[in-house]
C-alpha cells in the first residue's frame, strides 16, 4: 500500500525535535546548489550533534559565472554553519566526456558507502537537487530501508512561490529513462503496451516535452497542471503556452487534464495512483495490451517529488531530459533570503 508519514510547514521542525534523539545516527544527503534553498535544512539540523552531512556538488559543463559565485557563497555559509561537524562535499559529474547522462549512476555510487555506515536514518534533501540525482539517490535509500536493519529513508524539500535566482536550464536534447526508473519498458513484455504519458507542465518546457513525446509515442496523454497555485492564473497561462502540442501534437482531451496542488506532493502522487490503478482495472480484460504509465517531471520541485512517490509506489518508469547547464542574466549574486521558505515538506515512506 506504500503508506507514508508527512509533515509540512512548522510541523517539520516539530518532528525533528521529537524524533532526533541521542540514540539516533542521521545522515543528511543534500546538494550544494546556487539556490539558497539548499541551506535551509542543513542549518535547521545543525542544532543536532548526531547528524552527518554529505553534499553532492553537481558538475555541469556550462554554468553561468554568477551562478557559480552563488554556489560558492552558499558553500561558505554551510562550512561556517556546520563547523566542527562531519561534513563532506563530493563532486558528481552529470555528463560524461562522451556527453552521456551519468547523473543518477554516479550519484548513487557516491552515496552507497555512506548508506552502509550504520546510520539509523538517511534524509535526502530534494530542495535544490536535480531530479536526475535526487530520484535515484532517494530510491537507493528507500530500497536500503526495506532491508532488515536498514536506515529509515526520509525525503525533505523546501520551496518558494517566487525564486530569488534567475536560472534557465539548458537541456541535453536527449530524452531517456531515468537511472533506476525504467521498469520493464523497452522489453518484449511491453511491445504492445498501451502507454499513458503524464508530463508535468512547466514554463519554457514545451520543446523538451515535445521531444519526450516523440521519443515515447504514447497512445494517451494526461498533462498535469498546477491548481491550486500561488498564482491562480498559472494553469491558464500554461495551457496557453502548451496550446499547440496539447490540441494538435498530443491530441489531449481537455477532460483528461490533471489538476494537482502546486505545493502538495501527496496530491500529485495520489492523482497518478488513482489514474494508473483505474487504467489497470480497465485493461484487465485485455492482457495482450498491457497498460503502462510513464511520468515526465518538468515543473516545480515539490510537484516532482509527488511523481517520485508515485513512481516508487507503483514501479513506474520516468522519462526526462537532463540539464547540462544553466544560463542567467543576473548581474550579481542576490542576497540571502531572510524569510524561511514558503513550503516545507518531510515525507517518510514506510518500507
Amino acid at each position: 500500500m506504500f503508506p507514508y508519514i508527512t509533515h509540512k510547514g512548522d510541523q517539520c521542525e516539530a518532528f525533528f525535535r521529537d524524533y532526533i534523539s541521542a540514540d539516533r545516527k542521521i545522515l543528511l544527503i543534500a546538494t550544494l546548489g546556487f539556490n539558497d534553498l539548499c541551506l535551509f535544512f542543513p542549518r535547521l539540523l545543525s542544532q543536532y550533534p548526531n547528524v552527518d552531512y554529505l553534499f553532492l556538488v553537481e558538475e555541469r559543463p556550462e554554468v553561468a559565472e554568477v551562478l557559480r559565485q552563488a554556489a560558492d557563497r552558499n558553500r561558505s555559509v554551510l562550512v561556517s554553519a556546520l563547523a566542527g561537524r562531519k561534513v563532506q562535499f563530493e563532486s558528481v559529474a552529470i555528463v560524461a566526456d562522451d556527453t552521456a547522462n551519468v547523473a543518477g549512476r554516479r550519484a548513487t555510487r557516491v552515496c552507497a558507502p555512506w548508506l552502509a555506515n550504520g546510520y539509523t536514518d538517511v534524509m535526502v534533501d530534494a530542495s535544490s537537487m536535480s531530479r536526475g540525482v535526487c530520484f535515484p539517490v532517494f530510491k537507493h535509500a528507500y530500497l536500503c530501508a526495506r532491508r532488515t536493519g536498514g536506515a529509515h529513508a526520509h525525503l525533505l524539500t523546501a520551496g518558494r512561490a517566487t525564486s530569488t535566482i534567475n536560472a534557465v536550464s539548458m537541456s541535453s536534447d536527449a530524452p531517456q529513462y531515468m537511472h533506476g526508473f525504467q521498469s520493464d519498458m523497452d522489453t518484449d513484455e511491453v511491445q504492445r503496451a498501451v502507454k499513458l504519458w503524464i508530463p508535468q507542465l512547466s514554463e519554457r518546457a514545451v520543446v523538451s516535452l515535445e521531444r519526450i513525446h516523440r521519443e515515447l509515442m504514447p497512445e494517451e496523454t494526461c498533462p498535469i497542471l498546477p491548481f491550486p497555485a500561488a498564482n491562480p492564473r498559472r494553469g491558464d497561462l500554461l495551457l496557453r503556452e502548451f496550446e499547440e502540442p496539447i490540441l494538435n501534437d498530443w491530441d489531449v482531451n481537455l477532460k483528461d487534464v490533471i489538476y494537482a496542488h502546486e505545493s502538495d506532493p501527496t496530491d500529485v502522487c495520489e492523482s497518478i495512483v488513482r489514474i494508473n490503478n483505474g487504467r489497470r482495472e480497465a485493461f484487465s480484460a485485455s492482457p495482450e495490451f498491457p497498460p503502462r504509465t510513464v511520468l515526465s517531471p518538468a515543473g516545480s520541485r515539490i510537484g516532482s517529488v509527488g511523481m517520485l512517490l508515485a513512481a516508487l509506489r507503483l514501479d513506474l518508469p520516468i522519462m526526462y531530459e537532463e540539464s547540462i547547464g544553466y544560463n542567467s542574466d543576473m548581474l550579481a549574486v542576490p542576497a540571502l533570503q531572510v524569510l524561511p521558505p514558503d513550503y516545507l515538506w518531510h515525507i517518510w515512506p514506510s518500507p
